[in-house]
């Protein structure tokens, strides 16, 4: 999607086990911006193609990078990553730090998992292995979604639906790469761009403490969205908006 290619790029890093399809309501709130705006899938996701690479964020991160200068010629970008895709984001602040003009963090953290959380990844990888999909997808859309109230069946089914279309292959690929991330709570301490912190109010995944943590080392306070969970540029998009387009134009100012 190309707006006026001659301003910041805006890359949106998806959360997981969902695809690119996850930042359409983002993008219909978004008003006109400056610059490029790129989404694209990870690995065995949506129309990604796993690698022959063994599992790992870094991996991302590169070719994130390098897709974002081969399409739209600039050298840097802002980067605004939802769990997974705020992980990624991170990797490229640490591999590629000039090419990182602003990061925005949604309902991710920059710790690496606890030992039991990641032995429940490893678990599911484990479990989905040449698997058709995710063995419960509904109830994995459950967890994601924080809204209550008449919104939240169309929500969780929406999510379901999404989270149903990749192959269990692709998901194993996903959770192993996130289980092999290292602590990156120092690299954001490192950047000097403009930066914000959300998390949902109801976000069990991520949460509070971990949003937190991250603003303070980014040196900006965290927003709390309230009424929603881990996806909230799904459930917000409108709130998200308008952090993603004021991170936007700070990163320009900055430039």
């Amino acid at each position: 999607m190309s707006l006026v290619p001659d301003g910041t790029p805006l890359v949106l890093l998806n959360a997981f086990p969902v695809d690119r399809s996850q930042w359409d309501p983002l993008l219909e709130a978004l008003p006109a911006l400056p610059g490029d705006i790129i989404t694209f899938d990870v690995p065995g996701i949506g129309d990604m193609p796993l690698p022959d690479e063994e599992p790992s964020l870094e991996l991302v991160a590169d070719a994130a990078v390098l897709a974002m200068r081969e399409v739209t010629g600039h050298r840097n970008a802002v980067w605004v990553g939802c769990s997974m895709g705020g992980y990624i984001a991170m990797a490229v602040a640490e591999r590629h730090p000039e090419a990182v003009a602003g990061i925005g963090l949604l309902g991710t953290k920059s710790e690496a998992d606890t030992d039991e959380a990641r032995d429940a990844r490893l678990a599911l990888a484990d479990q989905v292995d040449g698997a058709e999909g995710h063995p419960d997808p509904r109830g994995a859309a459950e967890g994601l979604v924080g809204t209550q109230g008449e919104a939240r069946e169309a929500l969780v089914g929406t999510v379901a639906a999404n989270i149903a279309r990749h192959g269990g292959d692709g998901i194993a690929w996903g959770q192993r790469a996130m289980a092999a991330r290292p602590d990156r709570t120092e690299v954001l301490s490192s950047l000097e761009v403009p930066a914000f912190v959300a998390v949902g109010e109801h976000d069990a995944i991520a949460g509070q403490p971990a949003a937190r943590a991250m603003a303070a080392s980014l040196g900006v306070e965290p927003v709390v969205l309230e009424g929603v969970g881990h996806l909230c540029a799904v459930e917000a998009p409108e709130a998200v908006a308008g952090l993603v387009a004021g991170l936007i134009e700070r990163a320009e100012t900055a430039s």
